[in-house]
């Protein structure tokens, strides 16, 4: 069970960056400049901690025997920074610098600012819809591996 949790932990503090900017190009100095910007602009460390926070609890509801101040302790090493160091030259790889530089200018305008204030609440409400379907994926699985004998 707490191997399932951090795998999906993992995937999902990868899936928050690369929804969160889907952005980037080679040519090291300014394009790590400019993904670094486009980073900041739409909120991707905050939105990976909020990602942490909200498996974290999900952790904590699990495993009601661990102390609060484990999650407390855990919660101080998520490193926002790692994760956009290990993000940055993906997103590089893929993107020009004028393609960043367009998004860049997307997500200053009001409509792209939005889209930076209401991601977390689409993810969060994301998550909860995915967690929902597979459990509905799931119970429907093991129904059909009873019925045909398999379980």
């Amino acid at each position: 069970m707490i191997k399932r949790h951090i795998a999906i932990f993992a995937l999902c503090l990868i899936w928050t960056a690369g929804s969160a900017l889907a952005q980037t190009q080679s040519g090291a100095g300014s394009s790590e400049k400019a993904v670094r910007e486009l980073l900041n602009l739409t909120g991707a460390g905050k939105l990976g901690v909020q990602i942490a926070q909200q498996l974290l609890g999900s952790f904590k509801k699990t495993m009601p025997n661990v102390p609060p101040a484990f999650w407390d302790e855990f919660m101080k090493e998520v490193d926002t920074e790692a994760m956009i160091r290990l993000i940055v030259p993906i997103y590089a790889k893929h993107f020009t610098v004028d393609e960043i530089n367009g998004m860049i200018a997307f997500y200053r305008t009001p409509l792209g600012q939005k889209l930076t204030r209401e991601l977390p609440s689409i993810t969060q409400e994301s998550m909860a819809a995915g967690q929902q379907w597979g459990a509905e994926l799931g119970r429907r699985v093991a129904e059909r591996l009873k019925a045909k004998g398999y379980n």
